[in-house]
């Protein structure tokens, strides 16, 4: 802002900075002007197809087996469940623990006729279930199972 004393009022005006010329010894490099950045977009290459006309159309039958074969190829078949052993109790009350013998803490107690779902070696001393139902697992001793239902 300038001030015009015949005018009583300030004038404003316009004031633009002013860049200082770059001094350089005649021994120094002159300092190359930095590069002008343009943005671009990202453009990822596409092949283009040009459709030609075949002399002979294909065999439809040969098409139709093609894509059939590539259908049946693609449909996965489900996978077959692992069999579940589930046996039975036949102790009044007995006790399921943490380890494969008495010397290891009880996790709770299965009643005659409740089912279990065996995950161990069906054929050692004690075997390891999971209990139906609740989902708790742990280890029972075999001669209180059996694969047959004693309730029915």
């Amino acid at each position: 802002m300038a001030f015009a004393p015949e005018l009583d009022e300030p004038v404003f005006t316009e004031v633009t900075p002013e860049t200082a010329p770059v001094v350089v010894a005649a021994d120094q490099p002159v300092p190359a002007p930095a590069p002008e950045v343009t943005p671009v977009a990202m453009v990822t290459p596409v092949a283009v197809m040009t459709p030609v006309a075949s002399p002979e159309p294909a065999a439809e039958p040969f098409v139709a087996e093609a894509v059939a074969e590539v259908e049946a190829e693609a449909t996965p078949e489900p996978a077959a469940e692992p069999e579940r052993i589930i046996w039975y109790v036949t102790g009044s009350r007995v006790n399921v623990r943490e380890g494969p013998s008495t010397n290891y803490t009880v996790l709770g107690k299965v009643l005659y006729g409740d089912a279990a779902e065996v995950i161990s070696d069906p054929d050692a001393d004690w075997v390891k279930i999971r209990i139906e139902g609740d989902g708790v697992e742990g280890y029972i001793a075999k001669r209180f199972m059996t694969d047959v239902d004693p309730l029915g």
